[in-house]
């Protein structure tokens, strides 16, 4: 009994584990990333920039989780206008489940 229960459970993951790599592989060939999963932490000097491009927090969401970036500048360009943000990782500690990121600043310029 115990054999048919190790031998199912390591099946499906086994098969879990192919259908993502084969997942992963599609994604790298055409281009497209998954979105970036974690807290967004937006300081003082960040909400006073949101209000001077009028952004809103939901647009940096959108930038945050599925712009294109390099290290720790992520850009989303949209019909008119091409919005963009700085941000810094915070260091984990043992407990938290998701990571967390602190948006340094904003911009919004027009196409």
């Amino acid at each position: 009994m115990t054999l048919i229960y190790v031998t199912k459970y390591n099946t499906v993951t086994m098969s879990q584990l192919i259908k993502d790599f084969i997942f992963d592989m599609i994604r790298q060939l055409f281009g497209w990333s998954k979105p970036r999963v974690g807290e967004i932490i937006v300081t003082p000097y960040t909400k006073q920039k949101m209000k001077e491009y009028g952004l809103d927090i939901a647009t940096l969401e959108d930038v945050f989780r599925h712009g294109e970036g390099k290290k720790h500048k992520i850009v989303q360009r949209y019909a008119n206008s091409i919005v963009g943000l700085y941000y810094k990782t915070v260091k984990q500690t043992r407990f938290q489940a998701e990571s967390r990121y602190i948006i340094t600043t904003c911009w919004k310029r027009k196409r």
